[in-house]
């Protein structure tokens, strides 16, 4: 069996049931300024960072406040589910206690803004279990590069042949893979469409993390 030192986990939808909130989050700002969103919006945001979809709505939807303004606006929006009704995915806490029995050593890489990401980690109990937290605004970088993953990696003392990355996203699972690290894909709804795709794509493919054994 395959030896790892390191687990990389994605948060929303392979940690936490809340990809719905990033769903309807960038229509809701826009129609919020008096904006309509194109129909392929959604689709479009899903691979970036936030500071690349502020960047988008500055460009293609004329928005004049400045990023961190724009993002000042995602996080209203987003922050009030996050702080009462985002949950744990099944399997996940039983998960992270057997990975750290096992002496890996474990990091958060994720898209959402670090302070949604540590604010949710701590309210649901599990942030202990995490040496580190890398977010796409810390490197600069979306889910379509994968160098949210090198950090999280480097910061963990891991090489890529000795992580495994945990992710549900297709755009996610193309880029953890295309750079060699061993992928768990975990099912989640919203990406329900894109399934077939990321079953191909990953060393290991998942309904749920319920019972999960490297």
């Amino acid at each position: 069996m395959k030896r790892f030192k390191g687990a990389i986990f994605d948060m929303d939808g392979t940690l936490t049931d809340s990809m719905y909130i990033w769903d309807t989050t960038g229509i809701t700002y826009l129609k919020q300024q008096g904006k309509v969103p194109k129909p392929d919006l959604k689709k479009r945001l899903r691979p970036l960072s936030l500071v690349q979809a502020a960047e988008l709505f500055q460009e293609e939807y004329g928005i004049t406040q400045q990023i961190d303004e724009i993002l000042q606006g995602f996080n209203r929006i987003v922050e009030e589910e996050y702080r009462t009704n985002v949950t744990l995915k099944p399997g996940v806490r039983d998960l992270l206690k057997r990975l750290k029995e096992e002496e890996l050593v474990l990091s958060v890489a994720s898209s959402s803004p670090r302070d949604i990401v540590t604010m949710v980690l701590d309210r649901l109990s599990v942030s202990g279990y995490f040496s580190h937290v890398v977010t796409c605004g810390d490197v600069g970088r979306g889910k379509d590069h994968p160098l949210v993953y090198d950090r999280a990696a480097e910061l963990m003392g891991t090489s890529r042949d000795s992580t495994v990355i945990f992710e549900d996203a297709l755009h996610a699972v193309k880029t953890a893979a295309a750079a060699g690290y061993y992928v768990v894909g975990v099912y989640d709804q919203s990406e329900g469409i894109n399934e077939d795709q990321i079953k191909a794509l990953c060393s290991r493919y998942v309904k749920t993390l319920d019972g999960f054994r490297l």
